[in-house]
């Protein structure tokens, strides 16, 4: 049997997940769901087959009557009787009439469908499977989650099969010859499954989360809070104060702060404002948004350690995370701290055999908005008839860029006039020296474009931007590593696909609205859902959100010293990425796997045991203050919740499973966990609650995030 094709755009999928927003609040339901929906999978045969009977479960676990079956890990929830939900369907179940029908089950929530199969002598009606809510006719779910159906065509008729997933992202990454038909469930979640949700999403779109947090957003619903955050006031960072570049050692003994060069000279309490703000902001998604950006579009303290310089750039992607993305690359390329580190600042017009810098030209494209092959909408490389990628620019490109970003200099410091090469200063955006502009006409830029000769330099600069904004790559190309730096390492070439659609066009014909693209990576199937079983789902923590995430859901306070301190240590060392590469590359292979995992590349012997080291002093050392730093508190972590249900160890277990790993903890690392919590006496609450905190904590399970 096979239903209609499924084609829905990213907007309509990610309306399947209105339920989740509307069961939030309270998170509670009417009806808790009274069956689970167990998979099976038989090698022997090549098929899938779904059971919501335990006996008929237990029967294929013993493997004797039916040998063959296993499970795969695919559950869903039903009800088990039609009085336990009054709005469910019964799910008829058939299975193929021996010498007349596929060698398969097949089940059906249609009453239509279920009569007319009836009928066909290729199919024998087996029972009532369980019960379960439908799709309207848009196949959205007004409750519950998606259930997907595939069919797998098979070689013969006796060899097609149909599967059924609550997990998109599986069918996504299965057999080409997989054929999705859409939405033909809707599966009810537990109150439980509605709050790990909201968990993940806290984990997605925060700095980590804890108890308060998720409260808020289940009174709010995703969409709410994700509005509530769209709308909150950015962070701030300080004004640091204007210290001349290169001049330390004469500058820092005529100041009155005696820590002149670790606080003007440093990026020291730049990255204290930094964890500060993430710990404790309240405007944590675009927090988070700008983090990621400032990972593709990066400049470092290795070049620029001046606070004043950092703080300003920083404040770019606060102040940009969710406006328009043609807008944020003019806002970068003007910033005089890139200027500086690309080598755009002082890029003189051509002067006989001196060509103008192509730096700049060649990462704007290659890094910060469209890279190196030709894309298609989902991400995937465009070949050309002999199947070779095909280059985005070549070096004629390149060029045409570098003359394009000719005669800027810094900004002007008071009492200084106006020159060619203005001294250095990060105070502001670079300015324009007209005069060391290159008036002749550039080009060829990407796709062919030329520009007009004697245009102002503002103009030039414009239509360049503009130019690189248009390419069909940035969408796909930006879209991946925002999708990677918040939800997942390897995703999916429709997920990209979807997120693209939304940088192409935020439904009001808007190009590069990054609070759509941002609202994309969020709600989509791929991100949402009550379980991820896709094995190559997820990521691992990177250490900024691994320090913050076990920080947050102990509501520590902290004046963020310790943050600063310890993430070099851990591999990232904040605002000083080695190169405008970044800490790790968005296509670095998990190695002995196929995988795409990006933050394995700063993950070695060595960051791994600092984590440890990290997990161990946060939850039993002391972080005192630095004695010179005015205002120091250093860390100190709340112990308190897990303290007060610390005497049921399978109650702390359960507090630390939702807190850190949104009731992804499986049966074999509670069995592990348990006994050590036990083994300390009932009571010593805090021993008990820091125990099982610190081996979650450095567990593999909540270091890699699904």
């Amino acid at each position: 049997m096979r239903a209609p094709a499924f084609v829905r755009t990213r907007r309509a999928l990610a309306l399947t997940f209105a339920a989740i927003a509307a069961c939030a609040p309270g998170l509670a339901r009417a009806a808790e769901p009274t069956a689970t929906v167990v998979e099976y999978y038989s090698a022997k045969l090549n098929h899938y087959f779904v059971t919501a009977e335990p006996a008929e479960a237990a029967m294929l676990d013993a493997g004797v009557v039916v040998p063959g079956w296993e499970r795969t890990g695919v559950e869903f929830k039903a009800w088990a009787n039609a009085a336990d939900a009054a709005d469910a369907l019964p799910v008829c179940r058939f299975f193929g009439t021996p010498g007349k029908g596929p060698n398969s089950h097949f089940y059906t929530t249609n009453p239509d469908e279920c009569a007319l199969v009836r009928q066909n002598p290729g199919w024998t009606f087996e029972s009532i499977a369980f019960y379960i809510n439908v799709p309207d006719a848009a196949a959205r779910c007004a409750t519950g989650t998606p259930v997907y159906r595939s069919f797998y065509p098979g070689a013969a008729v006796s060899e097609s099969n149909h599967r059924f997933l609550v997990d998109l992202t599986m069918h996504e990454k299965m057999a080409a010859n997989s054929i999705l038909e859409g939405v033909v469930m809707c599966s009810p979640l537990s109150a439980g499954e509605i709050k790990a949700d909201l968990t993940r999403l806290a984990e997605q779109a925060t700095f980590g989360t804890n108890d308060a947090l998720v409260i808020h957003m289940a009174t709010l619903g995703v969409a709410g809070w994700l509005d509530e955050q769209f709308t909150a006031p950015a962070t701030q960072y300080a004004a640091f104060k204007y210290v001349p570049a290169g001049q330390a050692q004469t500058f820092c003994p005529t100041d009155p702060d005696p820590d002149c060069f670790r606080d003007y000279y440093t990026l020291f309490g730049v990255q204290n404002e930094f964890f500060r703000n993430a710990l404790a902001g309240g405007d944590q998604l675009r927090q988070r948004v700008a983090f990621a950006l400032s990972q593709i579009m990066v400049t470092s303290g290795t070049e620029i350690p001046f606070a004043y310089g950092m703080a300003r750039y920083q404040q770019i992607f606060l102040d940009g995370a969710f406006g328009n993305f043609e807008d944020l690359l003019a806002r970068v390329t003007l910033s005089s701290v890139m200027g500086d580190y690309l080598n755009m600042v002082n890029n003189d017009k051509p002067a006989g055999e001196v060509a103008p810098n192509e730096n700049y030209a060649r990462e704007l494209m290659q890094l910060f908005s469209i890279g190196v092959w030709e894309l298609k909408a989902d991400g995937t490389r465009l070949t050309d008839a002999t199947g070779a990628a095909i280059a985005t620019y070549d070096q004629d490109a390149i060029e045409g860029f570098a003359h394009v970003f000719t005669g800027w200099t810094y900004p002007l410091l008071p009492g200084i006039s106006q020159r060619v090469h203005n001294p250095k200063n990060f105070l502001g955006d670079m300015v324009a020296v007209a005069a060391n502009h290159d008036t002749a006409a550039k080009g060829p830029l990407l796709d062919g474009v030329t520009l007009p000769a004697a245009q102002p330099m503002q103009t030039d600069l414009a239509a360049a931007l503009h130019n690189v904004f248009m390419h069909p790559n940035v969408g796909p190309f930006i879209g991946r590593q925002l999708i990677q730096k918040l939800v997942t390492g390897d995703p999916s070439s429709q997920y990209v696909a979807r997120v693209a659609a939304g940088f192409a066009d935020n439904g009001q014909g808007v190009r590069g609205d990054l609070k759509e693209v941002i609202a994309a990576v969020l709600t989509d199937p791929e991100a949402r859902g009550p379980v991820k079983l896709d094995p190559g789902y997820g990521k691992l923590r990177e250490p900024v959100l691994y320090m913050t995430g076990l920080s947050r859901a102990l509501d520590a306070q902290s004046d963020g010293v310790f943050f600063g301190q310890q993430s070099g240590a851990l591999g990232q060392p904040l605002f000083y990425p080695s190169s405008v590469f970044n800490y790790y590359p968005p296509t670095y292979v998990v190695p002995g796997t196929t995988r795409i995992g990006p933050e394995f590349a700063i993950q070695n012997s060595s960051t791994a045991i600092n984590r440890t080291n990290f997990a161990n002093t946060l939850t039993f050392g002391s972080i005192g203050p630095v004695a010179t730093l005015p205002g120091a508190i250093g860390t100190v972590p709340d112990w308190s919740a897990l303290q007060a249900v610390s005497v049921d160890a399978n109650a702390l277990l359960d507090k630390l499973d939702t807190l850190l790993m949104h009731g992804t903890m499986g049966a074999p690392m509670r069995a592990a966990i348990l006994p050590a919590i036990n083994a300390i006496p009932a009571n010593d609450p805090l021993g008990r609650a820091k125990a099982a905190f610190y081996l979650v904590a450095t567990s593999a399970q909540f270091q890699v995030e699904r």
